[in-house]
């Protein structure tokens, strides 16, 4: 992992000795937010998200050194995919949506605290779109989620969503490759959002989260490592809510700002593209002795400064 960058976590759990083996780590390719210039007279497509690239990270498959414990060789696979997060740091976090909760609201720059309820209600509903819907993660159905955006920033976003261009919005939302099947399992999330002013007529509500998709294992391969079927991704995202006569009609609404993030034991060719499969199905499964490191699955961990992935 890199050296420390400042995050929105205000965790800081710590990482047991088993869990602590180096692993690389990739940012998840995405928009990094411009200057706000999308106010009344300006081109609202300078008003858009700052998304730096997102990390990928696939080491929870590849090939390791040593043999594996005597229990890998057994029949018997050692992963229950009816409760696939056992043994993983995930294991006891919250199920889909209700991992996502909103601040206790108060007034925050020129905004009510009603009105900041309402802003985190929408924030919280857009991460629900984004990243938990199967609509947009399954089905690759982009429309609840841009559906709650300012009219602009749906424009800009849009196009994004077809030919080929599915990179570039990678660190605003999930998408599972057609090749791949999730588990009926929630997936399961950590983290937590805030609310701090931002320019004028801005309300800027920080999220940074990880949440961890279960999918179901291609062909016959005999599991033998939760993160064998295991996709880590964690998104620190902006989202400024524009109100009042500083903005356009058009631009007023929510908009996404600055975000990053990285992804974790994913399959880095469907990656570069765009979406989610486990490393699993790139590599042949192994078991880790170390297991997969606790730093990717905290929100407060520092970001990685390089990409895990072949280049």
């Amino acid at each position: 992992m890199g050296g420390p960058c400042p995050t929105r976590g205000q965790r800081r759990r710590a990482a047991t000795a088993a869990h602590r083996a180096a692993a690389p780590a990739c940012p998840l390719a995405g928009r990094r937010a411009r200057d706000p210039r999308g106010r009344r007279g300006a081109d609202p497509a300078d008003q858009g998200g700052d998304v730096r690239p997102f990390f990928g990270a696939e080491p929870a498959a590849a090939p390791l050194t040593g043999t594996a414990p005597a229990a890998a060789t057994a029949t018997a696979p050692l992963v229950d995919l009816s409760r696939p997060f056992d043994s993983t740091p995930a294991q006891d976090w919250a199920d889909g949506a209700a991992g996502i909760a909103a601040p206790a609201p108060e007034a925050v720059g020129g905004f009510s605290a009603e009105q900041v309820a309402a802003a985190t209600a929408l924030v919280r509903d857009v991460l629900v779109a984004s990243r938990l819907d199967r609509r947009m993660v399954v089905d690759h159905d982009p429309s609840a989620f841009l559906d709650k955006l300012a009219p602009d920033a749906r424009r800009q976003l849009e196009p994004l969503f077809i030919g080929g261009r599915e990179p570039e919005v990678q660190s605003l939302v999930s998408l599972v490759s057609d090749t791949a099947k999730l588990l009926p399992a929630q997936a399961k999330v950590d983290g937590e959002m805030n609310v701090t002013a931002g320019d004028a007529g801005e309300l800027v509500v920080h999220t940074n989260y990880v949440f961890v998709y279960a999918f179901e294992p291609q062909g016959p391969t005999r599991l033998v490592d939760a993160m064998n079927v295991l996709v880590v991704v964690r998104a620190d995202v902006d989202y400024v809510l524009r109100a009042g006569d500083h903005w356009t009609a058009s631009s007023q609404g929510l908009w996404y700002g600055d975000a990053t993030g990285y992804a974790y034991s994913m399959g880095c060719e469907t990656y570069r593209k765009g979406y989610l499969t486990p490393a699993s199905t790139e590599r042949a499964v192994t078991a880790s002795q170390s297991r997969e490191p606790a730093t990717y699955f905290d929100p407060a961990s520092p970001l990685p400064a390089t990409s895990g992935c072949p280049a």
